[in-house]
């Protein structure tokens, strides 16, 4: 097998310091200082969570309906329906209650 030359390789003269410095906008959460709208419907909620920034399953939720309480995240919707990230389905005509935890 035929030898190859060898390659260039620049030496690096800095220091690399690559994800260990983090800029921080605020002290505070974004996301906590917005005025929490009390006429807000169960939909108005469900496209809060699910169009806003981020993922909806990092966002905790409180869901009050006919026969209990759930204190989880969401996953998926339908129209009819959402689903938590314990595998519980709940329809959205039974809820009486949604919001976010903070």
């Amino acid at each position: 097998m035929k030898k190859l030359p060898k390659i260039y390789q620049n030496e690096i003269s800095k220091s690399i310091k690559n994800n260990k410095t983090i800029f921080r906008f605020k002290n505070e959460d974004v996301r906590s200082t917005k005025p929490v709208n009390k006429n807000a419907t169960i939909e108005d909620v469900l496209d809060e969570i699910f169009n806003g920034i981020g993922y909806a399953i990092n966002i905790p939720v409180k869901i009050k309906t006919k026969d209990k309480t759930y204190e989880t995240t969401l996953v998926a919707r339908t129209k009819k329906s959402i689903v938590t990230i314990d595998n519980d389905v709940i329809a959205v005509d039974d809820i009486l209650l949604l919001e976010k935890i903070n």
